[in-house]
């Protein structure tokens, strides 16, 4: 009885087993496997998994309720919504219908958790720190498409469709071919929700999320990969790290979503209280991820006239966009000074990045009034154009929102939108681009240059060289790459051709791939196939490709020798 107990516990413990969820929701929606199969198989899941609780094995109930209390703590929350929904006064039929929703939901749950946790720990193990991304969100992307190619998923979807979307999603960019809202499913929307979440935070949080917080121990060398990947300083601040993360990420989205219900409760009343209450939540975290995806037909550009909902995604994307340690560090730094205590200092990253992200902000927003305050922005009032502009500023550094379409604005102004957009984000946040750091370095540098110090400083900080030799090495592969995504592009297309597409178009399309941002100037949806597949490996490039670079240069080797200077004439 016992070895049958153990091997009872180590199947519902194994990857195979915990396949099995998202192998009946694929035979029930994709399939057609009948819905009683389904329901059957569902419940004796969950009964294995119960009963791998509940039987003795050798350990005291206890023991076996403390090893496995997430298990435990789902199945408990099963039982007391089934307990709940039993007394309850609706008809078996109705009452037995919400049974099968909640254990199928378990199920679910409980796979997911197994699956991420056996996927991180293979990561972590077998491959290298600078391998983890690519290979992960590569896997999701995959994952992601064949979801969306569910009948229950969409309304009929071209599979490199889905492709382009999927891999929009997982690296938050928000590009999209299709209508959102109309082509997809309520199913189908929830799954491209779950990619952006996931893509923005970055698959390593999750998977050291669950290998930290849910009862999977992990040794010095997963410690170590799990510190470089999530931006640690030391391995006893993964922990806190990882909790900063996650904490920081559902309390913002949760706040944003409760901020724009309240705003659109007024205006969306064709919407129940569901339809709002989802309409709120996907674009709380599709601003707070970067990723710019939204459920209505043209974007936000019907709530302009709402500085409300203006300034709520402004706020959200700042708050993903500037990095989780800097974040902590801003508010932890804020609270001090209204306790009336001393005030914490911020390191030099977490200025430079305060710095520079205040100077992108302010300096955009002054430039899209000056230029478009009697074009794009005319006949709005003065509240109006303000909060429309800093939108405007804040959202090509990797959003994608938008408020006034693209080619609206002055020539001028998009080519200022390719710089912020090429810069991007910073390190540790949910955008993509180079990274205000990166950009702050090499003006540093420039700086110092003109001054005539002997290597760059910030706050009566040097810079080492390593850290200066890593920027100008990212901002150059970056370049590098945008050119030749670029130019790619360009020739796989018409340009000022038939349909009257400048060359401008394709060139700010293709940047806005690489940095992840989503803006676009409407070109995307009529690209020919060789198109779509350069946009799909430069959405895909700009999300890997620098934290790949700066992993792989995080360390400089070690030399025995020095060698003479060799002087390069430079103008």
């Amino acid at each position: 009885m016992a070895k049958i107990i153990g091997l009872l516990s180590k199947l519902t413990g194994s990857v195979w087993f915990s396949l099995a969820a998202p192998a009946l929701l694929f035979a029930r929606y994709g399939a057609g496997l009948a819905e009683s199969w389904s329901t059957h198989a569902f419940a004796v899941i969950w009964l294995l998994h119960l009963a791998a609780i509940l039987l003795p094995d050798g350990r005291t109930l206890w023991s076996r309720l403390k090893d496995d209390h997430w298990v435990t703590l789902f199945l408990a929350l099963t039982i007391a919504v089934l307990t709940v929904v039993a007394a309850s006064g609706a008809d078996w039929p109705e009452k037995l219908r919400v049974i099968r929703i909640v254990i199928q939901a378990s199920v679910v749950i409980i796979a997911a958790r197994l699956l991420i946790q056996h996927m991180g720990s293979f990561l972590i193990n077998h491959v290298r720190v600078w391998a983890i991304l690519p290979i992960s969100l590569a896997a999701i992307i995959l994952t992601g498409t064949g979801l969306l190619l569910l009948p229950a998923a969409t309304n009929g979807i071209d599979p490199l469709d889905a492709l382009f979307t999927a891999t929009s999603a997982v690296c938050v960019t928000g590009l999209t071919v299709v209508d959102t809202a109309t082509v997809f499913t309520p199913f189908g929307q929830a799954v491209i929700l779950s990619l952006i979440q996931v893509g923005g935070l970055g698959l390593m949080s999750f998977f050291a999320f669950f290998a930290l917080f849910m009862g999977h121990g992990v040794g010095l060398g997963q410690s170590l990969s799990i510190t470089r990947a999530v931006n640690a300083s030391f391995t006893s601040d993964v922990r806190r790290t990882i909790g900063s993360i996650i904490g920081w990420t559902f309390t913002v989205e949760a706040t944003g979503a409760i901020i724009l219900f309240t705003a659109w409760r007024p205006v969306l009343t064709g919407l129940n209280t569901t339809g709002l209450v989802w309409q709120s939540v996907f674009h709380s975290v599709s601003a707070f991820c970067n990723a710019g995806f939204s459920l209505f037909p043209d974007n936000l550009e019907s709530f302009r006239e709402m500085p409300s909902i203006c300034l709520t995604i402004s706020c959200l994307i700042v708050a993903g966009g500037i990095g989780f340690a800097v974040l902590t560090a801003l508010v932890t730094a804020f609270m001090s000074t209204l306790r009336g205590k001393r005030r914490n200092r911020l390191d030099v990253h977490a200025r430079l990045v305060a710095l520079v992200t205040a100077a992108l902000i302010l300096g955009g927003t002054v430039f899209v009034l000056a230029v478009e305050w009697d074009g794009a922005l005319r006949g709005m009032s003065l509240p109006v154009k303000i909060s429309n502009a800093l939108l405007s500023s804040i959202t090509p550094r990797t959003a994608g929102f938008d408020t006034i379409p693209a080619l609206a604005f002055h020539p001028a102004t998009r080519w200022v939108f390719v710089a912020l957009m090429f810069i991007g984000a910073s390190p540790g946040g949910t955008g993509g681009g180079v990274k205000t750091t990166t950009v702050g370095l090499l003006a540093a540098a420039g700086f110092s240059l003109l001054r005539k110090k002997p290597g760059p400083e910030l706050w009566h900080r040097m810079v080492p060289l390593h850290d200066l030799q890593r920027a100008a090495g990212l901002f150059f592969a970056c370049l590098v790459f945008c050119t030749v995504s670029s130019t790619a592009l360009l020739l796989s297309e018409t340009v000022q051709g038939e349909d009257g597409t400048c060359a401008d178009e394709y060139i700010f399309e293709s940047v806005s791939a690489f940095a992840t941002v989503g803006l676009s100037t409407g070109v995307t949806r009529d690209l020919t196939v060789p198109g779509h597949w350069i946009i799909i490996v430069t959405m895909f490039a700009g999300r890997v490709g620098p934290s790949v670079l700066a992993a792989l240069t995080v360390r400089p080797r070690t030399m025995a020798y020095s060698l003479p200077e060799g002087r390069i004439e430079i103008g």
